[in-house]
């Protein structure tokens, strides 16, 4: 069996997860706070008054890149027969290309040359992102998915508390992204210097012409019938997920909360930062305790279940009420169930993949899933808003009713995944 193709055995060591989890946190740190602070306060800048119809344009611009990065680079690092492994090569053009996509997000005035800076982000970030999911199936057993996948869980909000808070604070958008360029950059080398991984030998795997390749996206559900209900699964939460947050929760806070009528001299932003404060404060220790529970005893369903039920009680919550604490509390259910979710939830993916040739393409195209609401869920909201106006109850509370009922479709697909407990 050729060692880049063979399952894990060996366990990882703590330092190992250290040095991985700081890495994949910087690679979080240059998307989630951008998308959910800087982007919308940038495009609130630009035009107030349109804020709303341009968040549909640049958010989709980002979610498009995804869409192509993600699969792309998961598949090219899957064939990838350099010296230096399979991922490294692409965790260092990933690293460097994403700081070039948020140093133009950092200049940039229009709407335009957001969605293009956002769209480069999106995509080189992704490819960033497709690497170090790939060396999950990669290099740790399965006995350590659940606990290694919460201390990602754990570095990763860590730095999302600190780019909030920081994020929250600054006036000018260019004291905001250089510090998360250093921090992406020394925090990926420092991994590429640490990390060694074995080269898969060329002639390893045949040789595949462009159709070919193109055509290995697509995995019949027949053959794979709980990979495709977990995809399905996938993109059904993250619909949901993506309505109860991103630019809309930003707006709610804006438009119906009054989030700066009742704390006057703060602005919209830092209220999105304090919500992600506290879902990280309360999210960390229960996503610890789930995970070692779920290695320990052999379960993933379960947590990967109740991490949704707690986005869906979050988003009823939403639709109940506007008053500040209820949102808060809101947000931080959506925020600490989606983290169980998708930790717990790429830890059960792992366990079902077609093949150990192809786990960096597999894993792209259930992100695929993940990107695909991404792109839909701001023109859905944005029409809610546009029939509804900007100002009323009414458009918000159907968009999160709209998510709810997605989360709800997506834990009925989860029946499906029979082989994974």
């Amino acid at each position: 069996m050729i060692q880049a193709l063979s399952e894990p055995t060996e366990r990882v060591s703590i330092g190992f997860l250290v040095v991985f989890s700081l890495a994949n946190a910087s690679a979080f740190l240059a998307v989630l706070p951008v998308l959910t602070i800087l982007i919308p306060a940038q495009v609130s800048r630009i035009d107030v008054g349109q804020t709303a119809a341009n968040l549909a344009i640049v958010l989709p611009a980002g979610a498009v890149g995804a869409f192509i990065g993600n699969p792309l680079g998961g598949a090219l690092s899957d064939r990838t027969t350099s010296r230096f492994g399979r991922r490294r090569p692409w965790i260092l053009l990933g690293s460097l290309a994403t700081g070039a996509g948020l140093a133009l997000l950092a200049n940039s005035y229009s709407i335009v040359w957001l969605a293009v800076g956002w769209f480069l982000v999106q995509f080189f970030g992704n490819i960033l992102f497709s690497a170090y999911t790939a060396i999950l199936p990669d290099y740790v057993p399965v006995q350590q998915r659940g606990t290694t996948q919460a201390i990602l869980g754990l570095t990763s909000p860590v730095f999302m508390i600190l780019g909030a808070y920081y994020l929250g604070q600054v006036q000018d958008f260019r004291a905001g992204y250089y510090p998360i360029i250093l921090t992406l950059i020394v925090l990926n080398f420092a991994f590429l210097a640490a990390y060694h991984e074995p080269s898969l030998p060329r002639g390893s795997l045949p040789s595949i012409h462009l159709r070919d390749f193109v055509a290995s996206f697509w995995i019949k559900p027949k053959n794979h019938p709980e990979f495709s209900a977990a995809w399905l699964a996938w993109l059904l939460i993250w619909a949901g997920y993506g309505l109860g947050t991103g630019g809309f929760i930003y707006l709610y806070l804006q438009n119906i909360v009054g989030y700066e009528t009742l704390f006057s001299g703060h602005a919209v932003k830092e209220g999105v930062s304090y919500i992600q404060i506290l879902s990280t404060a309360c999210g960390v220790p229960i996503l610890m305790f789930a995970a070692i529970l779920s290695d320990r005893f052999d379960r993933r369903k379960i947590f990967v279940v109740g991490g949704v039920v707690m986005v869906m009680v979050g988003l009823i919550m939403l639709i109940a009420s506007s008053n500040w604490t209820v949102v808060a509390i809101a947000g931080t259910l959506i925020g600490v169930g989606f983290s169980i979710f998708y930790r717990l939830g790429l830890a059960l993916i792992s366990q079902i993949l077609p093949s150990s040739t192809s786990r960096g393409k597999d894993l792209g195209v259930i992100n695929i899933a993940s990107t695909l609401p991404q792109i839909i869920t701001p023109g859905i909201g944005a029409a809610i808003l546009g029939a509804f106006a900007a100002t009323s109850p009414t458009g918000y509370q159907l968009i999160f009713g709209a998510g709810f009922l997605f989360s709800l479709g997506g834990i009925w697909m989860m029946r499906k995944i029979w082989s994974v407990r």
